[in-house]
């Protein structure tokens, strides 16, 4: 007996292992389809167990991705739509502003993480091109892995919004 019900999971596990893999297939070529259409050449994969044991042990190691993943879909949608909005702010200042660099000199948490990545107030102090140096106070969204490049002191390359020179964003670490 225990065998037939055993054999039936099974057999319902591989039927939907295989329909899973099968929408996977048409809805990884529909966003080819549109990412080529946009000039770009991206063809999702299907994980392997390796690459999911690989996220899980990620997810262990993050517990503030961890808690992401934990909540209710609408929240992370509304999360991710507000580090979508952060990393558009960002394209905007570094492709259409002042070119800077700054110091960090104070970094304090939040409290607050979005989509997994924990939220930071960044005091620096900015030098434009030619200019003397400023402090201003801005908001830092990081990884927790990637926090240790923004330790305070450290230098970094930014971008100025002329109009408004408190909104400043901070880019790659220069040595």
């Amino acid at each position: 007996m225990f065998k037939k019900i055993r054999d039936k999971v099974n057999e319902a596990t591989q039927q939907g292992m295989a329909r899973g893999a099968q929408d996977f297939r048409q809805h990884a070529e529909q966003f080819r389809q549109a990412a080529a259409a946009q000039g770009y050449d991206i063809t999702p994969q299907l994980p392997t167990p390796q690459l999911a044991a690989q996220a899980l042990r990620g997810l262990a190691a993050d517990p503030d991705m961890a808690a992401f993943m934990a909540l209710p879909p609408e929240e992370q949608l509304r999360q991710q739509q507000e580090l979508q909005a952060y990393g558009t702010e960002l394209r905007r200042l570094y492709d259409t502003c002042e070119p800077a660099t700054l110091v960090i000199r104070a970094l304090e948490p939040t409290g607050k993480t979005i989509a997994g990545q924990a939220q930071y107030t960044a005091t620096l102090e900015v030098t434009r091109t030619g200019g003397t140096p400023y402090r201003t106070v801005t908001r830092l969204i990081a990884p927790q892995a990637t926090i240790q490049q923004y330790a305070p002191g450290t230098r970094h390359e930014a971008r100025v919004d002329p109009a408004d020179p408190a909104k400043v964003a901070v880019f790659g670490p220069i040595d």
